[in-house]
């Protein structure tokens, strides 16, 4: 059967749609999926060592910006819950933090502190955006050990 030349436009047109609708669900299967995927980057963690009080402390996401400055996610798993001056207790904060190799300075830009809940699942308690004190001896004396890992990376 030959379509009717009338037709063709409409054809067209609804092939259009088509293709639009198509876009849009894989761009909302896709997304999720993106997103998960990007979290879990940020899992990688690669443990450098540890401090005195037997804290943990993990580094993940390791970018190299300009101006001799890095980026890094940085995690402190703290072996006993500990009261920080942030409150607590805590068992572990995570934190974006930038480096300034040059000047020795770490500023994080969000920190995130964990506690565990009543079924024992780790749970962020505490949000923030500014820490002075970061990594100093108030919590846990970890400064050093992260910004000499993340300002001895190239890549």
């Amino acid at each position: 059967m030959t379509p009717i030349p009338q037709s063709r436009g409409l054809q067209f047109l609804c092939g259009k749609q088509a293709l639009k609708k198509a876009f849009i669900i894989i761009a909302l299967v896709l997304t999720p999926i993106l997103a998960v995927s990007l979290l879990l980057a940020a899992g990688d963690w690669r443990v450098i060592g540890q401090t005195e009080a037997g804290d943990q402390v993990s580094i993940g996401a390791v970018r190299v910006l300009k101006n001799n400055q890095r980026s890094a996610l940085v995690r402190v798993e703290y072996k006993q819950p500990t009261k920080l001056p942030q409150g607590g207790p805590f068992i572990e904060m995570r934190a974006r933090v930038r480096f300034n190799c040059a000047t020795g300075t770490a500023t994080p830009s969000s920190l995130w502190f964990y506690t565990r809940d009543h079924s024992g699942r780790d749970v962020v308690s505490k949000k923030a955006t500014h820490d002075d004190q970061f990594g100093k001896a108030a919590e846990g004396g970890f400064a050093e050990l992260v910004s000499k890992n993340v300002c001895s990376q190239t890549k």
